[in-house]
């Protein structure tokens, strides 16, 4: 992101593309496990479903000049592809800080017939601290007529730390579905805790679908009881989360998650996997408390 030192993950992951997905009533917050509706179709479907894309096939995106064109019109005319800009949004619904913003994922994800891309833009907003939050805003943009559209944006400032987030990147959650997955996180009191959050397109937005941990440690608090020689036994806590999308269920919307803990917990060696279901009525993931901890003393 626009920020070079390093800070672990604390938010989302991030989000995707036009689905077709079971329909359901209102959107509800996604809590820290969430679901998707179990019923009927175009849950979080966009106007238009992508078809599905069989794994060889290339996704197919769109003119670079064309997405610049798009982004000139959200964010005036320093707006580019590679690179930061300064100033404010120019068009409605992406806030109005004053930032140094750049586009920090951009993804094909359509094809010959139907181009389409995923894009957000991260913003530091100017005079960022400590706690100040990220500007984040995902785009679902196609062709119509010539010109880049987008069927999804979304303005969201609730991810990253020292205003800016750790890293976004666009993944494939089920046949039909891509989203965005935006890892960030923070540190306090010497406890580092990294998070990923998951932001899918619902409608003419996105939403979070999930949000665990990518990260989990105290060595910084440890520092200092080691440097007093008072240590508690077996306090010290180390662990990685590893996300994968369980793609073996060719015929589900959405793919389900599994997540691989690895490392050394007070005292024990820790090594295990921790399924990551899809609920479909509150369109998003349920996601176990132990991979929303902060404590890695379970």
């Amino acid at each position: 992101m626009l920020s070079s030192s390093p800070k672990p993950v604390q938010c989302v992951l991030v989000a995707g593309l036009s689905c077709v997905l079971a329909a359901c009533g209102e959107t509800p917050a996604p809590p820290a496990a969430a679901a998707l509706p179990a019923s009927a179709p175009e849950v979080l479907a966009t106007r238009e479903a992508l078809p599905a894309r069989d794994e060889a096939q290339t996704p197919v995106g769109l003119d670079g000049g064309a997405v610049r064109d798009y982004l000139v019109s959200q964010y005036g005319d320093l707006a580019q592809l590679q690179g930061d800009w300064p100033g404010t949004p120019v068009a409605d619904g992406l806030g109005h800080a004053p930032a140094s913003r750049e586009v920090c994922a951009r993804e094909a994800i359509g094809s010959a017939d139907a181009p389409a891309e995923l894009v957000a833009v991260c913003g530091v907003p100017d005079g960022a601290g400590h706690v100040t939050t990220a500007l984040t805003d995902f785009f679902q943009l196609r062709l119509v007529d010539g010109a880049v559209v987008a069927d999804a944006r979304q303005h969201m400032d609730s991810f990253g730390s020292i205003g800016d987030v750790a890293d976004v990147e666009v993944r494939r959650f089920g046949p039909r579905l891509y989203g965005f997955v935006v890892e960030d996180g923070f540190t306090g009191q010497g406890i580092t805790v990294g998070n990923a959050a998951i932001v899918l397109p619902d409608g003419g937005g996105f939403h979070q679908a999930a949000s665990l941990r990518t990260s989990l440690d105290n060595l910084g608090a440890l520092e200092g009881c080691a440097e007093r020689d008072d240590c508690a036994p077996d306090a010290g806590y180390d662990l990685a989360f590893e996300l994968t999308v369980d793609t073996r269920d060719a015929t589900a919307a959405v793919w389900p998650l599994r997540v691989h803990e690895r490392g050394e917990a007070c005292g024990r060696r820790i090594d295990r996997t921790h399924p990551v279901p899809f609920d479909r009525a509150a369109r998003a993931w349920i996601v176990p408390p132990a991979l929303q901890r902060d404590s890695g003393c379970d």
